[in-house]
């Protein structure tokens, strides 16, 4: 039986019926793929918004309250819970010199705590009528706090922080080196405070640690 020769009538025809079926198959494709991307975009809208949680907080505006939803730490990792601890204690007892730069980080440490640590901070700042409160002794004393080791305990969500902190004072002519200890809790939830990453320290305990 003869073969058709390539560029006979017959051979276009099939060249022809071939591209078409290609651009129909890649088009139902491409339905496909819209379809589904559609779908998904609706159902991401279509979700109910979280509920609204507000931090109780005194009259000094520090958080006394415990944020809910409570989880537990444990699915977030290690490496990024120990960093976040690390901020947590520099920002928490470090006085910078700078107004400016002291608030900013008074406000991140605030939005790091809630429940008993935020009480425990409180009294802390203001032990010996306020004389240690970070944003009135910046004006004359400053403090480098640093994270020296951080420990995971056997209790759930629960780290053991060392740290150094170094008190200039008396125009930088005096400078006094302490350590100390942090035994913190903590647990992930909501809250509207918008430098907030949902992670909390709800549990606080400091202690001094004689060399």
């Amino acid at each position: 039986m003869a073969v058709a020769p390539k560029d006979t009538p017959m051979y276009q025809d099939q060249l022809v019926a071939w591209h078409n079926q290609r651009i129909w198959w890649l088009a139902l494709a491409l339905l496909a793929l819209l379809a589904l991307s559609i779908g998904d975009n609706a159902s991401y809208h279509l979700r109910p918004a979280p509920p609204p949680y507000v931090l109780e907080v005194n009259d000094r505006g520090d958080p006394v309250g415990q944020v809910l939803p409570v989880t537990s730490a444990q699915a977030i990792p290690d490496t990024f819970l120990r960093a976040r601890l690390g901020d947590f204690i520099h920002n928490a007892f470090t006085v910078d010199r700078d107004p400016d730069e002291e608030n900013y980080i008074f406000d991140k440490t605030r939005a790091m705590v809630t429940g008993q640590a935020a009480q425990k901070l409180d009294a802390w700042y203001n032990r010996d009528g306020g004389k240690h409160h970070p944003q009135v002794i910046g004006l004359y004393t400053w403090v480098e706090a640093s994270v020296t080791d951080t420990l995971k305990l056997a209790e759930k969500d629960t780290y053991e922080i060392e740290y150094r902190t170094i008190t200039h004072s008396n125009n930088d002519q005096t400078k006094t080196t302490e350590y100390w200890r942090a035994t913190a809790h903590l647990i992930v939830g909501h809250s509207q405070d918008p430098e907030s990453l949902g992670l909390f320290v709800n549990q606080l305990d400091i202690e001094e640690v004689k060399q």
